[in-house]
């Protein structure tokens, strides 16, 4: 694990190295990943009933879906952007004036009649408008349902099915419910410059968080009561980042994580105790398993013009237990169930999860 170089070198593709290094490193516990197969999604997609049970991948230039047996199901070669969920897929242009909603045997089920730029979480679709300012939510078929206007652009937008939420370059920050209407709008403010970099809301739609700020840049957890929205948390970051930034809750809404700018900052909601562990360049993805509390973090660097991407291992929710590197052009993570799934350019690997 001391020597990344090397390790680099021998993850052709990724799900060699998995296994070398969680069952021989000298962990506290006895968390396993062991190689099932590996995916290549250049081969030709096989015909499969609609109601088959896949997974989305999004990989360089491809995203699609594929099967817990390692089958392709669907590709889709995109030129500029896609947007995925489980269920659907959007690819679309810079100057896109519509778009096609597209469902996981790559079937066309409607076109969408608008401008700007489409994004789609679980079965819930927004449209970006132009300049940046506002959203539409609509169905799947295109049919409007809600307008949100704003007189600053969107810097930050996520959404579950109980909550959205939308952070704005002014530093206002709005949360919504399941229909849309507006339950929250304030200003974390306790900064000179005033920008969300990050928001996100939890599952259940308890709570709700936000990066914000610059020049004494700050994470704040706020737990949603009745009209008003209550800070449970802050904290000012160390060094101020310039980016958009990930937040992430825990599944069961006990913890939540932030991405600053030398690693993953931990919130443990249930204990009311914070938590830091470096992590080597930008958090792109957080996923779990119920294996042992496990959350896997991939993150990205720039070394010597290769992108190397880092696999992060934390049992318990909130202790690291190990890690590995490998270099790509582009990468994924996904859990399901007891399943760790790693995306690297044109291989798709499958790990079972065990503690034993």
């Amino acid at each position: 694990m001391k020597n990344k170089k090397h390790l680099a070198a021998i993850i052709l593709p990724a799900i060699f190295i998995v296994y070398i290094l969680v069952c021989f490193a000298p962990l506290h516990t006895e968390l396993q990943l062991t190689p099932q197969w590996t995916l290549d999604i250049t081969q030709k997609p096989e015909s499969f009933s609609t109601s088959l049970d896949v997974l989305p991948f999004k990989l360089g230039q491809n995203a699609g879906y594929f099967t817990h047996e390692g089958k392709l199901a669907y590709i889709n070669n995109f030129n500029y952007k896609v947007t995925i969920s489980p269920g659907f897929l959007i690819p679309y242009e810079k100057n896109s004036k519509e778009f096609d909603v597209i469902d996981t045997n790559g079937k066309i089920i409607s076109k969408i009649q608008a401008g700007g730029f489409p994004y789609i979480s679980e079965d819930r679709l927004f449209v970006m408008l132009p300049g940046g300012s506002g959203f539409e939510y609509l169905d799947l078929h295109g049919t409007l349902i809600e307008r949100h206007l704003h007189t600053s652009p969107i810097t930050a937008f996520n959404s579950t099915k109980t909550l959205t939420i939308a952070g704005f370059a002014n530093g206002s920050l709005c949360t919504f419910d399941k229909n849309m209407e507006v339950l929250y709008e304030l200003t974390p403010g306790g900064s000179d410059t005033e920008v969300i970099l990050g928001a996100n809301v939890s599952s259940q739609g308890k709570y709700f968080a936000c990066v914000s700020g610059q020049h004494d840049q700050r994470f704040v957890v706020y737990k949603c009561e009745p009209n008003h929205a209550k800070i449970i948390y802050h904290t000012y970051l160390p060094e101020s980042i310039v980016h958009q930034t990930m937040i992430y809750f825990s599944n069961d809404e006990s913890t939540v994580y932030y991405n600053d700018r030398t690693g993953l900052g931990i919130y443990d909601i249930s204990k009311s105790q914070s938590s830091h562990i470096d992590i080597p360049g930008t958090v792109l993805n957080i996923q779990e398993s119920s294996v042992g509390d496990s959350i896997f973090v991939l993150s990205k660097e720039k070394k010597q013009d290769q992108n190397i991407y880092t696999v992060t291992i934390l049992e318990s929710k909130v202790h690291k237990t190990s890690s590995f590197s490998f270099s790509a052009e582009s990468a994924f993570i996904l859990t399901d169930g007891n399943s760790l799934f790693i995306g690297k350019d044109t291989k798709i690997s499958k790990f079972t999860i065990s503690k034993e």
